[in-house]
């Protein structure tokens, strides 16, 4: 994977305000162009017990060269024990829309 490569990393936070606080910090520090913020309904298992839990979940569009500072924010200022952080490389898109998103992050 080329360290120029568009990226979208995936997390969920339980409030809007942890999700634009940690969306807003990706913004300012320029390891995030964009930052989605959609409401969402999630079940899942956690410690042995089903839980169903409505959440926030951030679509952070980036590189995969500011990955592990993305991941080091996130985890810094997540409330959750074991936070979502998922890496999806993207392989390709509209031309223009890949040239803003390379030009509006930290080189």
């Amino acid at each position: 994977m080329s360290a120029c490569q568009p990226a979208i990393v995936l997390t969920t936070c339980p409030s809007q305000a942890e999700a634009e606080r940690i969306g807003g910090l990706l913004l300012q520090h320029q390891f995030a162009a964009c930052v989605q913020y959609e409401t969402i309904q999630s079940q899942y298992i956690w410690q042995g017990k089903l839980c169903c839990d409505n959440e926030i979940r951030l679509t952070i569009k980036t590189a995969t060269r500011h990955y592990p500072a993305v991941e080091r924010l996130i985890l810094e200022h997540h409330s959750y024990d074991c936070p979502q952080i998922l890496l999806l490389p993207v392989y390709d898109g509209v031309e223009v829309y890949l040239k803003w998103l390379q030009d509006n992050l930290a080189p």
